[in-house]
């Protein structure tokens, strides 16, 4: 009984001092609260520093890491501030922005005026190139001309300033090159103007929402860009060069070189101006090319990545290639066009260098700086034809790895364990059926058939080196 007692005893002191610490815990965590709280509020401004920290912090996260995991109209924002703007700013310097239903009457009459202006600038121009002798291929014609004894690098051989042109010269030097350039800017405008319809800014919204890298598209976008510019100035900064080394009399045409004598700064002006308009043509109908190109790209790449981390469902994802496709059709039926002018065009500007290079040009009375110039003009060209091949080889090739998405789906286990069998046969079917591939003049562009033309034009750059121009740079 006694002992009893005892234990009842010890426990009930056990229990007391055990509350005690609790209460005591308590106390000491309240009365820290309330410190804190006391200073916080003698301190306001710190509670407003720390909170508008936090705030700033999470905005500028949000600001830097846009995604995918964004709401869609912030993401679409985004789209059209930092790429669709800026693109289509670039496609109006030469009329070629797209009409979109919600513009107004007043500025789509504008951006068909802008156009027609662009074409009568273009117009002049291809009549000064003949007035003045100007060749794509070769600069200015009368360097073939040239003889020791001149006491200049560059004169006309014959005894005046002013040379004539065969029929021959007439239309394959002047009329077809302007032909062709003229007929890709006016298939351009009928694209962006007429056929367009919104499905620029429909296949740039598609890529965006569905890339997990939005800044990334943006910043390819202004590599593009840069490495329009660079071309571009690479071409005028040849145009210059070649104009400002002419002589003095640069009208080449007999019946008008004494009438527009007084004219000459003039007329180089303004050459130079219209040179400077139909390469900024060019290059931007050859850039938006390239940038459709990479946007395709991304797209199709993102969404076999999707596939193949289960992200997306196989039927979604067959949808998304059905709209694909789509796209596709467009930029092989539509905007692939002005882009085929511009390929035969730079092709044969490229041959025909050469061919004046290792037949026509006089090595040895020429100054070193205007065979640089020649050789670097020939393969400014060449680079020019051959760069949309290389693009729509790239395409076609992440379609034809498409085509192997459902074989790759169909041996990951774990990726796929919970979907029937039947599913993963089906998905297999539609990818093993798919035939997507850029195209260039309605055939489909492969590598392989691409560095196979590589070699050819290799072997005749080679040929005509070893045949037609042995001694051509002198004997030792």
């Amino acid at each position: 009984m006694n002992v009893t007692t005892t234990e009842a005893t010890e426990a009930t002191a056990t229990a007391t001092a055990t509350a005690n610490t609790t209460t005591t815990t308590t106390t000491e965590a309240a009365n820290t609260t309330t410190a804190t709280v006391a200073q916080l509020s003698e301190s306001p401004s710190l509670l407003w520093s720390s909170r508008a920290t936090s705030a700033a912090s999470s905005w500028l996260h949000e600001l830097a890491q846009p995604g995918e995991h964004e709401p869609t109209s912030a993401l679409l924002n985004y789209c059209k501030r930092k790429f669709l703007r800026p693109y289509v700013a670039i496609l109006t310097l030469v009329g070629l922005n797209p009409i979109s239903t919600d513009m107004s009457n007043v500025r789509a009459c504008c951006s068909y005026v802008q156009a027609f202006m662009v074409l009568c600038v273009l117009l002049v121009g291809y009549v000064l190139r003949y007035l003045c002798g100007y060749r794509g291929d070769r600069g200015f014609s009368s360097y073939r001309d040239i003889r020791p004894g001149n006491g200049t690098d560059i004169c006309d051989s014959s005894s005046g300033t002013t040379s004539s042109n065969t029929i021959g010269e007439l239309l394959f030097g002047y009329v077809v090159p302007s032909v062709l350039n003229l007929m890709s800017f006016v298939s351009a405008v009928l694209v962006c103007k007429v056929i367009e319809h919104e499905q620029l800014q429909n296949l740039i919204e598609r890529v965006f929402l569905i890339s997990a890298k939005p800044k990334r598209l943006c910043r390819m976008l202004w590599f593009y860009l840069g490495v329009a510019l660079s071309l571009l100035l690479l071409l005028f900064g040849y145009a210059c060069c070649v104009v400002i080394m002419q002589p003095a009399q640069i009208v080449k045409v007999a019946w008008l070189a004494d009438a527009l004598r007084n004219w000459e700064l003039c007329l180089r002006i303004g050459l130079l101006c219209t040179i400077l308009l139909q390469d900024l043509v060019e290059i931007i109908i050859l850039s938006s090319y390239y940038i459709e190109c990479y946007l395709l790209r991304v797209h199709l790449e993102t969404l076999s990545h999707k596939l193949l981390m289960h992200s997306i469902d196989s039927l979604d994802w067959m949808r998304e290639i059905l709209e694909f496709r789509k796209l596709l059709e467009r930029v092989n039926q539509h905007v692939s066009i002005p882009v085929c002018f511009l390929i035969v065009m730079n092709l044969a500007y490229a041959f025909a260098g050469l061919v004046y290079l290792f037949k026509d040009f006089d090595f040895h009375y020429c100054a070193l700086k205007l065979v640089l110039l020649n050789i670097a003009n020939v393969m400014l060209w060449l680079f020019l034809g051959l760069l949309p091949f290389f693009v729509a080889g790239s395409v076609t090739r992440v379609c034809q790895n498409a085509q192997a998405n459902g074989h790759q789906i169909r041996v990951r286990p774990f990726v796929y364990h919970n979907t029937s069998a039947e599913d993963l046969n089906s998905t297999l079917l539609f990818a093993s059926s798919l035939d997507m591939s850029a195209k260039l003049f309605r055939m489909p562009i492969q590598s392989n058939y691409l560095c196979f033309a590589i070699l050819v034009v290799t072997i005749v750059v080679l040929t005509l080196g070893m045949c037609l121009n042995l001694s051509a740079l002198g004997k030792f």
